[in-house]
């Protein structure tokens, strides 16, 4: 990453996060290592430094299980070339009511018929596998046996070390100004260090997606907010090979870190966050701790651990996550602008989407066709209405909890 920039090159990715350092990855493999990844800050900063790194498998939409199981498969194949962190330890995910119960059906079916192993387990279940946790309030569970946890650092390493190996590019240090254009093609990337030719250009830029589009008259709509997970001191009955677990009627997840818990959440009423309030440099920047906001969520995960009562938090991690008006990710090439792509507002579903969503692009790219239906990520869902700064702030506020409450 010490080379200086080119002023060439067939396709530049904007953002160094896990995100970006997949599609060029995808890229390479695909046969295309003409790439310049281009990071204004250091790679893997941003938002996916502090992801809590949750690879999960469950959907009631067969595109995005397809999705989830690729980025599984991925992982899986990374782990057997570098040490990524990849736990397969499984995942719970609880019922409180018998309505949330019956939701399950939907997940079992679609995953069953798409070859992915999932079986609805009943309390006592539970509680064998998370001898921590107080089940007298629930009617059931599913049980994900192929989730798991990456370490998504060491994830976005192994992307970028195996690309820059087939001939990507990877620049630290560099802002991308605007793509250059002409009679509505993507010509290059304005920098500020320069210019670069480029035929194709890929907005991955996270929670400044947003405002990069704008430059090029893009709407991309999503708005970051604030966006927790507590980290407590260690805590009996953990274990390394822990299952992680979700509940959604309490909106809050979980799973072991470091002998501890890690227990985050996805509020009601989620705190908007606008990029200018945010101090620069803000690489590996986090916002302050929130315990007002988070109180509510840390009690039901009391409710749900009891031990955590008398346990220790370390930190309150409080990080800004960007969220799109649906909670659903954007996928797409850009009306009006042909060759560029955006893959961003993953709605913190990042890491676990990563290998099925960047791989789906490169296909794009490539071959011509991303090899599954993405319309429910087209660009095109929204108006430009929906990309004013006023709406979004209002509509991100619900989605972290909307989002959580079944899964996308």
């Amino acid at each position: 990453m010490g080379e200086g920039l080119p002023t060439n090159t067939r396709i530049v990715v904007i953002g160094g996060g896990v995100i970006g350092a997949s599609v060029a990855w995808h890229l390479t493999r695909l046969g295309c290592p003409d790439v310049a990844v281009l990071e204004r800050g250091q790679i893997g900063c941003g938002t996916t430094w502090h992801s809590a790194g949750n690879i999960v498998r469950m959907s009631t939409d067969p595109v995005a299980v397809e999705i989830y199981a690729q980025s599984a498969s991925v992982v899986a194949e990374l782990d057997q070339r570098h040490t990524i962190g990849w736990r397969p330890c499984g995942r719970v995910m609880l019922a409180r009511t018998q309505e949330r119960f019956q939701e399950f059906d939907t997940i079992i079916r679609i995953l069953r018929n798409q070859g992915t192993q999932v079986e609805s387990i009943s309390p006592a279940e539970v509680q064998e596998r998370l001898p921590m946790m107080n089940t007298d309030d629930l009617v059931g569970a599913l049980w994900s046996p192929g989730d798991g946890r990456v370490d998504p650092t060491a994830l976005t390493a192994a992307y970028c070390r195996e690309a820059k190996q087939s001939g990507a590019r990877f620049f630290e240090g560099v802002e991308v100004k605007q793509a250059l254009t002409e009679k509505g093609m993507v010509t290059g990337v304005e920098t500020d260090q320069g210019q670069i030719k480029c035929e194709v250009v890929v907005n991955c830029a996270g929670m400044w997606a947003r405002d990069l589009g704008l430059r090029n008259e893009i709407d991309i709509p999503l708005y970051a907010v604030e966006h927790f997970y507590a980290l407590t001191e260690t805590l009996d009955d953990t274990y390394p090979q822990m299952p992680t677990f979700r509940d959604p009627d309490g909106l809050i997840y979980g799973r072991e870190e470091v002998g501890g818990l890690l227990v985050g959440c996805f509020d009601r009423e989620a705190l908007p966050v606008r990029l200018s309030d945010l101090p620069t440099p803000f690489e590996f920047g986090l916002l302050n701790e929130n315990w007002d906001q988070f109180l509510p969520y840390m009690e039901q995960a009391i409710h749900r651990i009891p031990a955590l009562a008398d346990c220790g938090v370390r930190t309150l991690v409080n990080g800004p996550e960007s969220f799109t008006p649906d909670a659903e990710a954007h996928l797409d090439e850009a009306s009006g602008l042909k060759n560029y792509f955006v893959l961003a507002g993953l709605s913190s579903s990042g890491v676990t989407r990563s290998g099925g969503m960047g791989g789906a692009l490169a296909r794009w790219i490539v071959e011509g066709d991303p090899g599954m239906d993405l319309s429910r990520y087209s660009l095109k869902r929204f108006g430009p209405e929906h990309n004013e700064e006023s709406f979004l702030r209002q509509r991100v506020r619900d989605m972290p909890s909307a989002h959580f409450g079944l899964e996308r």
